[in-house]
């Protein structure tokens, strides 16, 4: 549980990790879009700005022109007069796109064109004087020293005001551009350096779980070798204890025969019956020692895997067991699929469950008892069914122990070690093994066993 709850620590650590960084590229990506267009914005100020002088200029070289042209009469001036007048024009129409976005800049505009055409207007005038049949030099001189210094300080006034209003929007810009800038920094500086505190103790972590799995591993191994050295130990404890009990037992049984053959006649009925115990006993505990004996060979006699044909096998199991049954009962057999196991001990597991369904169907007026397989994904369950007395489903967890009984000595004989059997030449197999029954009505094992030989 602890383990599960590390792992999970180290997974939302390295998710939380992740979806910082994948915030944080998404926040460098809007910045630099940010950037871009205030980069944008401030070129478009620097051309706002560059445009009005570059009006102011021109208006100045208008006038520059004109006064060439009052002086000399030389029609040069006339032609770089009227190239001022169509490049205003042109810088006007530049200036209204640049602040389409401005309003308060382009609500000055027009009144900005007003003063130029106004400056302009005048300076025709002027030339209109001077090209009058006759020339009234104090009129010319009136006209610019009058109205024509009036709209050019006018003009200036209106281009410094836009000027002053492009300067304060730049300035605004850049402090805008320069706290983004840093604000980026440090939501990138801390961001990526609590990710990557993320990410190192998500790798430390990763690395000493893996450490501690090792360690876990390590025990884990030394226990199941000390566990199998331990089953070993019982095992050949448990078989040199059985094999030792014969001897004795052999005995019992042996002088018990001599006493019961040969002096039956001395004897009363008590002691007659107290001789026929004792030699039931002996019966008893010689069918417990081979029983004993045959598990715990089990787990020593290797397992050769062949391929087995079950619908054979059952056949042969089945003339077996019933070869000396009181009361036989009717056998239903479905075709048996075939798999691969150790022929002798899978002869074993049938010969156990159906002797038990012999057994325990033997109080029923009608008994029967089914087989039949079923393939599941990479193995093949077999299942042996009977109608006879069945048995508790809250004890099932004692069913398949050693010497483990669900009924008494007495209803049904047996020493309790058979589906022990079952369980461990299945397990040995790498298949399972369980059963469900409903008291009076039905009892179904149900045992596993590969398709294939596993590489």
């Amino acid at each position: 549980m602890k383990a599960n709850r590390k792992v999970l620590g180290i997974k939302v650590g390295l998710i939380v990790a992740l979806m910082i960084l994948i915030s944080l590229s998404g926040m460098t990506l809007i910045r630099i879009q940010q950037f871009a267009e205030s980069a944008k914005a401030v070129e478009e100020t620097h051309l706002v700005i560059e445009a009005l002088h570059q009006i102011l200029l021109d208006v100045k070289d208008a006038e520059s022109a004109q006064r060439g042209y009052l002086l000399t009469g030389h029609a040069d001036f006339l032609l770089a007069h009227d190239a001022v007048a169509q490049r205003l024009v042109g810088r006007l129409t530049t200036l209204r796109d640049l602040t389409s976005g401005h309003l308060k800049q382009r609500d000055q505009i027009p009144i900005l064109q007003d003063m130029i055409v106004q400056r302009m207007e005048t300076l025709a005038s002027g030339i209109a004087l001077f090209r009058a049949p006759i020339l009234d030099r104090g009129q010319i001189v009136d006209l610019i020293q009058g109205q024509g210094m009036s709209s050019m300080a006018q003009l200036h006034v209106q281009v410094h005001r836009m000027l002053a209003t492009e300067e304060e929007e730049l300035k605004r810009r850049a402090a805008l551009v320069s706290h983004n800038a840093a604000s980026s920094r440090q939501w990138i500086f801390f961001g990526n350096l609590f990710a990557v505190s993320l990410l190192l103790y998500g790798v430390w972590a990763i690395l000493r779980e893996i450490e501690q799995r090792k360690l876990a591993q390590r025990e884990t191994q030394k226990s199941m070798a000390q566990l199998e050295l331990t089953n070993k130990e019982l095992e050949s404890f448990s078989y040199s204890v059985s094999h030792d009990l014969r001897s004795p037992l052999r005995a019992i049984d042996g002088y018990s025969r001599i006493l019961q053959e040969d002096y039956a006649d001395k004897l009363d009925d008590e002691g007659r019956r107290i001789l026929n115990v004792v030699r039931d006993s002996s019966k008893k505990m010689g069918m417990l020692i081979d029983d004993l004996l045959t598990f715990s060979k089990l787990g020593r006699k290797p397992v050769e895997l062949r391929k087995i044909d079950m619908n054979e096998l059952v056949d042969d199991v089945w003339r077996d067991v019933t070869s000396h049954a009181d009361k036989v009962p009717a056998f239903n057999k479905a075709y048996l699929l075939p798999c691969y196991g150790d022929r002798a001990l899978v002869r074993q597991v049938l010969f156990n469950l159906l002797s038990n369904s012999i057994k325990y169907s033997s109080t029923v007026s009608e008994p029967v008892i089914d087989i039949f397989s079923t393939e599941e994904e990479d193995e093949i369950v077999y299942s042996v069914r009977d109608n006879g007395v069945g048995f508790d489903m809250r004890y099932y967890d004692k069913l398949f122990g050693v010497f483990q009984r669900l009924h008494s000595e007495s209803e049904f004989p047996g020493t309790g070690v058979g589906l022990a059997i079952v369980k461990r030449v299945v397990v040995r197999h790498g298949g399972r093994v369980w059963a469900q029954s409903e008291p009076a009505k039905e009892t179904i094992f149900n045992f596993s066993l590969p398709t294939e030989v596993s590489a």
